[in-house]
């Protein structure tokens, strides 16, 4: 189990430096798959529920047998009643694979492997709760990072085939139409979507910067003499019409969060620097000002953060006095909770989702 858990911690930064490594045969969870022809509910309900609730996906092996299969779960935990549930397993295949539960509309979203050999590449499926049937919405994706719903838009960040970047993307869930955000030379770190004013927030940097200073690490040897190259964090609409840049640093801007008129970036100077406090830059969205500080708590986990409705609490995965799991991190306090810390098995993403 170990090897598996340092296996997929490494996977973690797979579009840092943009490879992927897999070698399982696919296996189709559900007969019902319809390849290329999506059949998502015509019309995708957009009302919020009433608490806040995270929805995550973890992976854990299938039975005791660590040479066994390992199946991932999809997770629900409501914020009001301290519950957590069960809401979908499927098997893992895809080279990290991703979830998200939308309770109002009862379907999960998730990353399964499509394909052998040398054309193999990680889609995105949706499952209807109702009906138990699940329909592959891309074919062109190699590799996911984020995927994220909205209404009738599905927001993703993933590796396109064919090319060496990481893209944004929007499937359109009535039309089935694909957009997609950026271009061959910028690749996306981090994103967040805000829900209530339709804005996507994103982190991203230039793929000819990165390969110059990977092939220009001038410096004493047995040193980190790489130099991070310029982190731009970017605000468009969810119709990808507008591209308003925000700020810019020589930073790894490697998460973003956002609540009421502020987008906030955890960044390091340097990949994996655990011990070293990440710097947190505010950005006031009113008055285009920056705030910089230097974070004091536990080190927040890549994995998708994001504040509570009313701003007080950050729900984030983070190692607490050696256990890794989803945490709730009071603003206020400055003090962990824990929610989700299991023994076994991994927490691959979370989603913070908003009530009303």
């Amino acid at each position: 189990m170990k090897k598996q858990l340092k296996t997929l911690i490494s996977l973690l930064l797979i579009f840092v430096l943009l490879i992927a490594c897999s070698s399982k045969e696919v296996i189709s969870e559900d007969k019902n798959i319809q390849n290329n022809s999506p059949d998502v509910n015509s019309e995708v309900k957009i009302t919020k529920p009433v608490a806040d609730y995270i929805t995550m996906s973890y992976s854990e092996y299938a039975t005791t047998n660590e040479n066994g299969e390992i199946k991932t779960q999809i997770l629900s935990y409501d914020t009001s009643t301290k519950k957590l549930e069960k809401i979908f397993e499927f098997d893992y295949t895809a080279q990290y694979p991703l979830g998200y539960y939308d309770k109002t509309n009862q379907l999960v979203y998730y990353t399964q492997r499509v394909g052998a050999d040398q054309e193999y590449g990680d889609q995105i499926f949706v499952r209807d709760l109702s009906s138990n049937k699940s329909t592959q919405l891309t074919d062109n994706l190699f590799a996911v990072n984020y995927v994220i719903p909205s209404g009738d838009q599905l927001f993703f960040a993933a590796n396109v085939k064919g090319e060496q970047v990481v893209r944004l993307g929007a499937i359109n869930l009535k039309t089935k139409k694909m957009e997609l955000w950026g271009d061959n030379d910028t690749i996306i770190e981090a994103i967040t979507v805000d829900h209530s004013n339709k804005k996507i927030y994103i982190s991203a940097y230039s793929l000819k910067q990165r390969n110059y200073s990977l092939a220009h690490q001038d410096g004493p040897a047995g040193q980190n003499n790489f130099k991070m190259p310029t982190h731009t964090v970017y605000e468009t609409d969810f119709d990808f019409k507008e591209k308003r840049k925000l700020f810019s640093k020589n930073y790894w801007i490697r998460m973003l969060m956002h609540k009421e008129g502020h987008v906030i970036a955890f960044s390091d100077k340097e990949y994996n620097k655990g011990q070293i406090p990440s710097t947190v830059i505010d950005y006031d969205l009113a008055d285009r000002s920056t705030d910089v500080s230097q974070w004091e708590a536990v080190r927040l986990q890549r994995g998708d953060a994001n504040y509570s409705r009313d701003g007080n609490k950050i729900y984030a995965i983070a190692i607490v006095k050696n256990k890794r799991g989803l945490y709730e991190y009071d603003v206020r306090t400055k003090k962990f909770t824990p929610i989700f810390t299991p023994e076994d098995g991994f927490i691959n993403n979370i989603q913070v989702v908003n009530g009303s």
